[in-house]
């Protein structure tokens, strides 16, 4: 079955909404936009190597345990998860603060028994975004969403053909302000979280 695109006109209306909210980025909002997926990889390197796991397994069990979940606890939940699979302590056994199917497959992620495909554009974007600060990606998010919606309707959850359409829209306007479509989408995170 095809998934229905977003119309010329919806993206018109979308790219709309995302230039408006990067133009209401203050200096300090493209700083930290430029800066965040660069300090996420950084401590992702830092909790791999000193719990000897790979990149995208520690961006994967963040991405897993996110929603609904503040950054810094995130990252205190994936620190508490690799632990424990590492010591072999059962999940019952671990607090996070998001919910409990996405404990689940955070240690299975752990684990090595489930991975984060790109059937999963959200999360598995997330990942290259954090892991490898991978440029062909870009994380379409619940606020990135809303800055599309400022000028049309734009669904919650956006099928594979609308989320691709949104993330290349999303990197051409990047490259038109010489940025990454990753920094893009943080600056415009920070801008419109205000």
């Amino acid at each position: 079955m095809k998934t229905k695109p977003l119309s010329k006109y919806k993206l018109n209306k979308i790219e709309l909404g995302l230039e408006h909210w990067f133009s209401k980025a203050s200096e300090q909002d493209i700083i930290q936009g430029k800066k965040w997926y660069k300090s996420a990889n950084e401590l992702t390197t830092s909790i791999a190597n000193k719990y000897r796991y790979n990149n995208e397994i520690v961006a994967s069990v963040i991405s897993a345990l996110s929603p609904r979940n503040k950054w810094q606890r995130n990252i205190t939940d994936a620190i508490h998860v690799l632990d424990a699979v590492q010591r072999d302590v059962h999940h019952d056994h671990v607090k996070v603060c998001t919910f409990n199917n996405n404990k689940l497959k955070a240690f299975d992620i752990a684990k090595g028994i489930k991975f984060i495909d790109e059937s999963s554009r959200k999360t598995f974007s997330f990942v290259k975004n954090i892991a490898r600060l991978d440029p062909d990606y870009v994380t379409i998010d619940v606020w990135h969403l809303r800055a599309c919606s400022t000028f049309t309707s734009v669904p919650n959850y956006p099928n594979k053909t609308q989320y691709d359409q949104i993330s290349k829209l999303t990197k051409s306007l990047a490259k038109k302000h010489n940025l990454k479509g990753y920094e893009y989408q943080a600056i415009i995170w920070c801008s419109i979280r205000k």
